[in-house]
C-alpha cells in the first residue's frame, strides 16, 4: 500500500512542472495600503474590487516609494496605492505610489 501511494505522490510531482511553482510566488496582490506597523515589520494591503485584505511580513522588504528606491517601510502611509510581490531569494518588493487627485482644467477667460 505504501509503495502504490508512494507512486501516486511521484506521478503527481512530475505532472506539475517547475514554472507552475515559480508563477504561483511571483503573483502580485495589487491594492490600496490599510495598515503600516514598521515596529513589526508589516503591511496591510487591501484589494479594491474583492474587499480581500492580504498582511504581509516585510522584515528584509525592498521598498519604493514614488520611483524613489531604497526607501523603507516608515515611508509607507496608509491610503497609498500598493503592489506586493515576492522577489529573489524570497524577500518581498514593494512599490508603493500616492494618491493624487486629478488636476482641474484651466478655463480660458
Amino acid at each position: 500500500m505504501k509503495t502504490f501511494l508512494l507512486s501516486v505522490l511521484a506521478t503527481v510531482a512530475l505532472l506539475i512542472p517547475p514554472h507552475a511553482v515559480a508563477a504561483a510566488k511571483s503573483q502580485a496582490f495589487h491594492g490600496k495600503i490599510t495598515a503600516v506597523n514598521a515596529k513589526a515589520h508589516t503591511i496591510t494591503v487591501t484589494e479594491k474590487k474583492t474587499g480581500k485584505s492580504q498582511t504581509f511580513t516585510a522584515q528584509h522588504a525592498s521598498v519604493t516609494v514614488d520611483k524613489q528606491k531604497h526607501k523603507h517601510l516608515a515611508d509607507l502611509k496608509v491610503g497609498m496605492k500598493a503592489k506586493v510581490k515576492h522577489g529573489k531569494k524570497g524577500h518581498l518588493e514593494i512599490v508603493a505610489k500616492t494618491h493624487s487627485a486629478k488636476k482641474k482644467k484651466k478655463t480660458a477667460a
